[in-house]
């Protein structure tokens, strides 16, 4: 297990659960609340990835990571999905990973392959709203 330092900001987490609909085609609010929050996790996972990749070399950074995903789950063996809209996931600084001379850590492959998963991720997500959406509309609609 890594050791990692809390740093003062939030963002989120790209793991995925099993979203499943509990009625066959049934679609709640607390599953757009999830998926909401998945979608700006990515999006703020993107940003913190980003800001590895452009600090790839600085002396002395250390790459930061998003904690989320530990909580998530925790909240969704418990609770299900209710109530995820309330979850705060927090930005943490990697200082274990090893370092180059100059004390940066940022491995620049390991973190285009971590932006493709997340963009993946995002898109996957957007698109099972989208698609959640156009049954609701179908169904208001009586189709």
């Amino acid at each position: 297990m890594r050791d990692k330092r809390i740093v003062g900001l939030t963002f989120g987490s790209t793991r995925t659960f099993g979203i499943t609909d509990k009625a066959d085609m049934a679609v709640t609010p607390s599953q757009f609340d999830l998926l909401s929050k998945l979608v700006d996790v990515t999006v703020l996972r993107h940003k913190v990835l980003s800001q590895n990749v452009a600090n790839v070399n600085t002396p002395g950074y250390h790459k930061l990571d998003v904690s989320f995903d530990d909580t998530l789950a925790q909240h969704m063996t418990r609770h299900g999905d209710n109530g995820v809209n309330q979850l705060q996931p927090t930005i943490v600084e990697d200082t274990t990973s090893s370092a180059r001379l100059d004390g940066n850590n940022v491995d620049i492959d390991g973190e285009m392959m971590r932006l493709n998963k997340n963009t993946l991720l995002n898109n996957a997500y957007i698109q099972i709203i989208a698609t959640k959406t156009a049954i609701m509309r179908r169904a208001i609609n009586g189709q």
